[in-house]
């Protein structure tokens, strides 16, 4: 690199740099129009005004999250793998105790810097290699889109089903063994499929009109009324089969555990690594958010009670589910269906049915739509605003079709939620050992927006970041996988570590990187960081800039 672009960066970064002396937050005040690849006004560090969501805000946007029709069915995934219902909560504690760790970290740097998680992520992959990890959550992520975009459309036609009187094909579907997501369907495809367009339309008029550089108030404000609301519509579908049945549920935890020694432990593993596949997404994206956090214990208080809420929904979905086996003699997962099948006043059922629609939508928006919109702008963003990428997004869930992975519990977490879950893993491996371990959450926000700067490395890629993830992709997943081969492992066991897919990836891929920054990539291309492992590594300038920081403190 040459020694003026060198000197260049020192000076602008020390110049244009401002820190927040209460809240301990970097603010980034020189814009970088001429950075076509690296800058919009959408990635631009959000100004310290503008972090203002509290604790609650957060709190709010994980209940609307985990209060949904996925989280509801997802301990039904231990009862198909063999596991009982002790089992199968205590997978979805675990579970999400384990993928709010990342989380957290990951969301510091969020807070701390005011940027969402693609230009975050150019510090570690560098700031072109980062298309690789955004590509990889943007498509994820586009898979999602498509399953909420489905059970939007399953609660309209529900609502069409209740409305013409055609509940007893409903009713002969459930008792031929129909019961499904894909059930209705079925009954009429012509106006589920114009719902399901129907929908897209109207989520992209909400999110044009919600913009990033706007502080994203109007995300904000839905936070604090929608997910409350929305939990209406379980609590009356909770009470309407708890009522027919007389509130008998406990024939499901009559339901034995049917599998044991190495059979056991391995859909145990496999059930807790879905359970982290099931937000490992945002594992990565919550920077998306959290730059607007206005302190870094605002974002943490309000992001710990997940854990709790998602097993307080998995409860609740298991009662629920268990009244219905009393009842229709087979158990119902499908909370739509469920409400259509049992809430017998019409209104009643009409109004369920569309508080179950606006959880989704929530998730949809928080989960699924905010981050990959980032991820595909970040691919060109001087023609790509966060907006246009949304639309990206859509285009590619419509290619993916994963809805169809959600009808069949086996596809679901095996073809779905693992694989995806082991190529998260890592990504999030690097993304975490970087900025916790080497760089000790302190690096230059300056150089994510400067194509001369210190996250250049080789052509403005880390080679470290690479390597890792590949050989970590050849480790956890079995060669007949990716190469044309009936081979079905590298070494023995491999299965294990596949099943074990998020945590297997994110030591592997963390630890490996780690090696190659301190051996290699450090002393190559980043010669200015100081340090070594047990302190981590900072450059000089940057540590008196955090050094001035602790002083106005």
């Amino acid at each position: 690199m040459d020694v003026d672009d060198v000197e260049k960066g020192i000076a602008e970064r020390n110049t244009f740099c401002k820190f927040d002396s209460k809240r301990g937050y970097v603010e980034l005040e020189k814009e970088f129009p001429d950075e076509k690849y690296l800058w919009n006004a959408d990635f631009h560090p959000t100004p310290t005004r503008l972090r203002n969501w509290g604790s609650w805000t957060f709190f709010a946007v994980w209940f609307g999250m985990a209060v949904e029709v996925e989280s509801w069915a997802l301990v039904s995934i231990g009862y198909s793998f063999g596991l009982n219902w002790f089992w199968s909560l205590l997978s979805v504690v675990l579970g999400n105790i384990i993928v709010l760790v990342p989380m957290i970290i990951q969301s510091h740097g969020g807070a701390r810097y005011g940027v969402p998680e693609t230009p975050l992520t150019r510090s570690r992959w560098g700031i072109y290699g980062n298309w690789i990890p955004s590509i990889l959550r943007g498509i994820i992520g586009a898979g999602w889109w498509g399953i909420d975009t489905w059970i939007i459309a399953e609660c309209f036609g529900a609502m069409y089903i209740i409305s013409t009187g055609q509940l007893n094909s409903l009713f002969s579907a459930v008792q031929q063994g129909s019961a499904s997501p894909f059930t209705i369907a079925s009954i009429n495809p012509t106006l589920f499929w114009t719902v399901f367009i129907f929908t897209i339309i109207v989520r992209l008029l909400i999110l044009y009109r919600s913009p990033p550089k706007t502080g994203q108030r109007a995300l904000k404000i839905v936070s604090w009324t929608v997910p409350f609301v929305g939990f209406v519509g379980f609590g009356i579908l909770f009470f309407s089969m708890m009522s027919l049945t007389g509130w008998q549920w406990t024939q499901i935890l009559d339901i034995q555990t049917t599998v044991n020694g190495s059979a056991f432990w391995y859909a145990f593993i496999g059930l807790v690594n879905a359970n982290v596949a099931f937000w490992a997404t945002m594992a990565i994206s919550m920077p998306d958010y959290t730059r607007y956090s206005k302190s870094q214990f605002a974002q943490t208080v309000g992001q710990i009670p997940l854990p709790l809420l998602m097993l307080g929904i998995g409860a609740l979905g298991l009662v629920t589910t268990g009244a219905s086996l009393v009842y229709f003699k087979t158990p119902i997962w499908d909370p739509v269906l469920l409400a259509a099948l049992v809430i017998q006043n019409q209104p009643l059922a009409y109004l369920t049915l569309f508080l179950l629609m606006l959880g989704v939508i929530i998730v949809n928006i928080y989960a699924d739509t905010v981050g990959p919109g980032y991820d595909f702008a970040n691919l060109y963003p001087k023609k790509l605003s966060w907006f246009r990428g949304v639309i990206i997004v859509v285009l590619i869930a419509a290619v993916l079709q994963a809805w169809s992975y959600y009808f069949n519990a086996a596809s679901y977490v095996e073809n779905w939620l693992l694989t995806y879950g082991a190529l998260l893993g890592a990504v999030e491996g690097i993304i975490v050992f970087d900025y916790a371990l080497i760089r000790r959450f302190k690096f230059e926000v300056f150089d994510l927006f400067y194509s001369k700067g210190r996250f250049r490395y080789f052509k403005g890629i880390n080679p470290a970041a690479v390597i890792a993830f590949i050989l970590t992709i050849i480790l956890v997943f079995p060669p007949n996988s990716y190469l044309p081969t009936t081979v079905s492992s590298l070494f023995p066991y491999q299965g294990w570590v596949f099943q074990n897919s998020w945590i297997s990836a994110i030591l592997i891929s963390g630890l490996i990187y780690t090696l190659l920054m301190v051996g290699w990539v450090i002393p190559r291309y980043q010669p200015e960081l100081k340090g070594n492992i047990m302190t981590g590594y900072i450059a000089e300038d940057t540590a008196l800039m955090f050094q001035k920081l602790s002083d106005k403190k």
